[in-house]
């Protein structure tokens, strides 16, 4: 949720609005609802210009006309001005309708045909018994449109005698003309011309510094919000994907999907490599939580060897502004910090004790990316074991380690805006192998831990990824024979996945083979894999 600490016009928490979809409604029955908005969070204030963005179908229109209660939330809270306005009815509406107002994409549609401009823009004064006399009306209106740029000899002519740019002049004239606390612009420049939207967007700027007027700003182009926006939000499929400054989210945007939007703007410079630039967006994916590695800080467990440093290596390369480095043995990662001087930051951390996760989850309050790689493996079987200490072992690491971490770090990554977790398990999640039956156990339980994770956390708009690859060569697969895959290869799927919003990841032949084979003929694999016996 956007904050600076100044007086709020507008506030919404957790904003829901769902519409009948009268296409499916049966005959004597309700039409069935469709949620259109999920979890909205935002606030504004007097003299800001907040933007919302997104691409068409998003639903920025929708949450404009929830603002300005043209639409009735179905969840969640709205204040206006400090009083909730959620539920309010028409009636108790009227008296603050003066106080919100909105200015619509389409000029012509907005204004009655049949009426003179100066009949428009006169309109809300008489409504709201700003003024009764006609004269005075009248010399408020043109000098209503001489503050918008206009000729008030214009307010004699018809909708139809002016052009757009002059139109939506009109509409913002119209908008202001009572004063509002609160201006909902939708759109207002997709249909002009370049030098019209240049004089629109100059006139709302100069016109919001001198009424100290709060501007919702609606558009699907980035370029216009970077002018005129102090603070954006990004929407995707009615979720918020992030928000922040505008400058932040262009220099350093978190969300994949948000960047996706800014390679979209169009170039002053033709490029001839520009189309191939542009992300390609995976349908298969999260989009709406698909990160960017660029600029990210991260936290990544278990760095001493394998595919835990790694991990640190590639996060390094593909542009993390930090990376916190974990193991048991500060000793043993010291040369990660020596070797990023000012990026990595190696810290020691147990998972398996409670008191250190929080310390370390109060202390890295910085962090957009977890990554739990840590974990052990006995090598054991389940019967074949002299005991059942290594089993437990296997399963407070793994499993109550991961949870751990989750816990601690999930209200962090909330704060934060979202961001995402990845929990590093094994193809072994999904079969039995008697060579590793304890290892097996603890790795199914993480995944079942990893789809409630996801869950709980799908509202906070935090990805989740379960990364179950084949034999790796590291020490936890040292018995395991070959082929095995490199652990920086590993590392790298990791990194694709979370650019891509993958929540399922399967590196290597052998994690692919053993899915598929899943698939098509369970019982045989499982028949298969019995054949590695412990001893």
């Amino acid at each position: 949720m956007i904050s600076n600490g100044k007086s709020e016009v507008i506030l919404a928490k957790k904003l829901g609005v769902a519409l009948p979809n009268v296409a499916a409604k049966r005959w004597f029955q309700p039409a069935p609802m469709v949620p259109i908005l999920r979890d909205i969070d935002l606030r504004a204030h007097k003299g800001q210009c907040l933007g919302i963005v997104g691409e068409s179908g998003s639903g920025k229109t929708t949450l404009g006309r929830a603002l300005v209660r043209l639409l009735k939330p179905t969840s969640g809270k709205l204040l206006f001005e400090g009083r909730d306005i959620t539920c309010l009815d028409e009636a108790a509406l009227r008296p603050i309708r003066n106080r919100l107002q909105m200015i619509f994409q389409e000029p012509r549609a907005a204004l009655n045909p049949r009426r003179r401009i100066d009949d428009a823009v006169s309109q809300p004064l008489l409504t709201y018994a700003k003024t009764t006399n006609n004269n005075e009306v009248r010399e408020q209106a043109c000098e209503l449109l001489r503050q918008v740029g206009l000729d008030p000899a214009l307010g004699k002519r018809y909708p139809r005698e002016l052009s757009g740019g002059q139109l939506q002049r009109v509409c913002i004239a119209r908008a202001i003309s009572i004063r509002p606390s609160l201006i909902v612009a939708d759109e207002i420049v997709s249909g002009l011309d370049m030098s019209s939207q240049a004089q629109v967007l100059n006139l709302l700027d100069e016109l919001r510094q001198q009424l100290g007027l709060c501007v919702i700003f609606i558009s699907h182009d980035l370029s216009v919000v970077r002018s005129i926006c102090d603070e954006v939000i990004v929407l995707l499929d009615g979720r918020q994907v992030e928000s922040g400054p505008v400058s932040r989210m262009f220099s350093r945007p978190q969300r994949r999907y948000t960047r996706s939007l800014i390679q979209a703007v169009p170039l002053p410079e033709p490029d001839s490599d520009w189309l191939e630039d542009v992300i390609d967006e995976n349908e298969t994916g999260n989009r709406v939580k698909a990160m960017n590695i660029e600029g990210t800080t991260a936290l990544v467990t278990g760095t001493s060897r394998g595919i835990g440093r790694e991990l640190v290596h590639a996060l390094v390369k593909r542009g993390a502004k930090k990376v916190y480095a974990t193991a048991r043995n500060l000793t043993d990662i010291e040369d990660l910090e020596k070797s990023y001087p000012g990026v990595v930051e190696t810290l020691p951390l147990d998972i398996t004790d409670d008191t250190a996760t929080l310390e370390t989850a109060e202390q890295c309050q910085d962090i957009e990316l977890l990554i739990n790689n840590a974990g052990v493996n006995r090598m054991s079987g389940l019967l074949a074991a002299e005991g059942i200490d290594g089993a437990r072992l296997e399963m407070e690491t793994n499993y109550f380690g991961t949870l751990r971490m989750c816990r601690a770090f999930a209200p962090v990554l909330k704060n934060n805006g979202g961001g995402c977790i990845v929990n590093m398990l094994s193809i072994l999640s999904h079969v039995a192998l008697p060579l590793m039956g304890s290892l097996c156990a603890s790795k199914a339980a993480t995944l079942r831990l990893t789809e409630g994770v996801r869950a709980e956390l799908d509202a906070s708009n935090t990805l989740v990824i379960a990364v179950m690859p084949g034999a790796v060569d590291t020490d936890m697969s040292r018995d395991f024979p070959p082929p095995k895959m490199p652990a920086a290869e590993v590392a790298k799927a990791v990194l694709n996945g979370i650019v891509e919003g993958q929540e399922e990841l399967f590196p290597g032949e052998m994690a692919s083979g053993l899915r598929e084979g899943l698939k098509a003929d369970p019982k045989g694999v499982e028949k298969e894999l019995a054949g590695y016996l412990p001893g």
